[in-house]
């Protein structure tokens, strides 16, 4: 298995593979080598793979056999790819947000 097709492995959702080799260029990864272990677990490999989840978080409507990406998938793919970039000082790393429910809140 190469680089490319283990990042592919990582969502069962059609991402285009010109989307993903460009992630690949981006983080200095070569496509076409033989994935391995150790490739597996370094810091390139890992802030790709961030990146093709905050591409599933950013895209407008990917839909795989007529199954959309819901708004929680949204958010967990978002959610793995800042503990990843968090990980690393990544400046693609925005943070976790917090939000208020409750009663006495106003604007």
């Amino acid at each position: 298995m190469t680089i490319l097709e283990a990042i592919k492995s990582s969502t069962v959702y059609p991402v285009p593979v010109v989307n993903i080799e460009k992630m690949c260029i981006d983080r200095g990864l070569d496509k076409d080598m033989e994935y391995t272990q150790e490739i597996g677990s370094s810091q390139s490999y890992r802030l790709a793979t961030a990146d093709l989840y905050l591409f599933l978080y950013a895209s407008n409507s990917i839909t795989e056999q007529e199954v959309k990406i819901s708004v929680n998938e949204k958010d967990r793919y978002k959610d793995l790819a800042n503990a990843i970039y968090g990980e690393y000082d990544d400046p693609k790393y925005t943070g976790l947000t917090y939000g208020f429910i409750g009663e006495g809140l106003s604007l």
